[in-house]
């Protein structure tokens, strides 16, 4: 009988931490891309060959995205290592889809892999990881203007008047919903991620259990299907971690820099006052 659960099994537990037949997953996709990388490192060449082409062709288009978002190069660069390790870490692990035998490796009775990124505690922790690096960046640049942003106590303090206090109020509740709008950027990306792979892995789950004919022939085209979403939904997941991040961060360097003109403009003016 066919077992489907968004929930992925647990194999068995480390001390108190459970390990889940999707973390093998993910161990394993880790595994093929570090394996791939060191053989991709041992050809290179100043001829490039079609894999070394075609990465090189990726890492060109990544750097460029990059730059347009955010406008600077030495900052696109400090986020290029994050964002290809992202973009090939989910391309690689929803590949596992390509040999579906594998899934029907049992232990215990539970299936011994699962697509990582069909497993919704995995993206939303790599959705997690994005929003939450992106603040931590955009604080250390600009922490009080950053944490202004959303909690606009400002407003409050700049009352005045009773007609104040409708802007004030105004202030705050836009404050609220930029933190649900941040909330929200957690939920898009990794449940986006979660559902395209997830409904690909049943769909082929239930036409290979349907019959001994249809485990071979008949799931081909949904397989290939699978590995086209695959690659598009790694580089979805990649280009919408870019805009995230280069929002805040371009926001934090704005703010850090007219800060310092200000302060530069201070102590131009002040000579001239004494």
């Amino acid at each position: 009988m066919l077992d489907i659960s968004v929930p992925a099994k647990v194999l068995f537990h480390l001390g108190p931490v459970p390990v889940t037949n999707a973390v093998v997953a993910a161990y394993v996709s880790t595994g093929v891309l570090v394996v791939i990388a060191l053989l991709i490192r041992r050809s290179l060449s100043s001829e490039p060959g079609r894999l070394q082409a075609f990465m090189e062709l990726l890492f060109e288009y990544i750097d460029n995205q990059l730059l347009q978002a955010f406008g600077d190069h030495t900052r696109a660069r400090k986020f290029f290592p994050l964002i290809m390790t992202l973009l090939l870490f989910i391309a690689i692990a929803n590949q596992l889809s390509v040999f579906p035998l594998i899934f029907q490796v049992l232990v215990e009775d539970k299936p011994l892999l699962r697509l990582a990124t069909s497993d919704l505690s995995q993206t939303l922790t790599l959705g997690l990881v994005v929003v939450i690096l992106s603040h931590i960046v955009a604080l250390s640049m600009a922490p009080l203007k950053h944490i202004g942003n959303y909690f606009r106590i400002g407003a409050i303090l700049a009352i005045r008047s009773p007609k104040d206090i409708g802007n004030a109020l105004i202030e705050v509740f836009l404050g609220i919903m930029d933190l649900i709008g941040e909330l929200s950027k957690i939920i898009s990306i990794s449940c986006r991620l979660f559902g395209n792979l997830f409904a690909g892995d049943v769909m082929v789950a239930v036409i290979v259990s349907l019959s001994a004919f249809t485990q071979f022939i008949v799931p081909m085209p949904f397989i290939f299907l699978g590995i086209f979403s695959g690659f598009v939904q790694a580089l979805v997941f990649s280009l919408l971690s870019i805009q995230f991040i280069a929002g805040l961060v371009n926001t934090a360097a704005a703010n850090k820099e007219a800060r310092l003109n200000k302060g530069k403009q201070a102590a131009l003016e002040q000579p001239a006052t004494a």
